[in-house]
């Protein structure tokens, strides 16, 4: 394993005990083993692949396994309970960041990182592997904020909301047209904590593949979950719907590789701050 795998490694054991064991960062003995702190969180499956790359992927028929210990889980879990998704994919990553000074720059942070999830315009351009071509491919050909599903007006992206100053809950619109499902209005539902903010996104419109109708409206709910904790961010982001059975393996990768990409535009925006 190269050197900064083993870093991701460890810290991605550290930041996951700190969530399970209290619901909030604090500081953990880096000298604790990062196999038997992951296997304690985890399957073991799953504790391998995190402790090899710093991130997870799990597909299931609609029971989560790598939600953490938090707060924002709890609406997580009771939802996927309701809607029963007959696909489920999860995926987890972590991003390493120096610890925030106090309490004032974690504050800072939070607002950052809700103002990077509600500017949907910038999701215009992203890139995704697709598993039919091979080959990395748009994601979002357009992405913007709309004032209303039913006229589609066109608004910018709202600016960052000042530190201690986060919306409990908020709903935006937004139009994106998707170069594998064509273009589909969405919702998308914010709800702040005190150190993670929690997104769910849900189609309004129907989405095809091509000519063929795939997903009915308001069945694929996407959330993402960006946690504080000491030494990073924990990023987890699922997408549950009823499909066919004939096109859940290949949505099924595919659900990974737009998470995937999701992280790598968090990512890049966070680090740009």
């Amino acid at each position: 394993m190269s050197s900064h795998n083993m870093t991701i490694a460890a810290l991605s054991a550290a930041l996951f005990l700190a969530i399970a064991d209290a619901g909030c960062a604090y500081a953990l003995n880096s000298s604790a083993p990062t196999g038997s702190l992951l296997a304690r969180l985890f399957p073991a499956d799953a504790a391998g692949q995190l402790a090899a790359s710093g991130k997870a992927v799990r597909t299931s028929s609609g029971e989560p396994g790598l939600l953490p210990l938090h707060q924002g889980s709890d609406s997580i879990r009771d939802a996927l309970a309701s809607e029963k998704p007959s696909l489920l994919v999860e995926a987890v990553f972590v991003l390493p960041r120096p610890k925030p000074a106090d309490d004032a720059a974690m504050s800072t942070e939070l607002a950052t990182i809700y103002g990077i999830l509600r500017s949907l315009g910038s999701l215009q351009g992203i890139e995704y592997y697709s598993v039919s071509r091979k080959s990395m491919r748009t994601f979002y050909a357009e992405s913007f904020i709309i004032d209303d599903p039913s006229s589609k007006a066109r608004v910018p992206d709202p600016a960052p909301p000042a530190p201690g100053a986060l919306p409990a809950t908020e709903t935006l619109f937004a139009f994106q047209r998707d170069l594998s499902f064509g273009a589909n209005t969405y919702r998308y539902d914010y709800r702040s904590y005190p150190n993670a903010i929690l997104l769910k996104s849900s189609n309004l419109t129907r989405m095809s593949y091509g000519p063929l109708p795939l997903i009915a409206p308001s069945t694929l709910n996407t959330r993402l979950l960006v946690i504080q904790a000491e030494d990073g961010l924990l990023f987890y982001v699922e997408s549950g719907t009823d499909a066919p059975a004939i096109f859940k393996g290949r949505l099924g990768e595919s659900f990974a590789n737009r998470a995937e990409a999701l992280y790598r535009w968090f990512s890049a925006k966070f680090s740009a701050k």
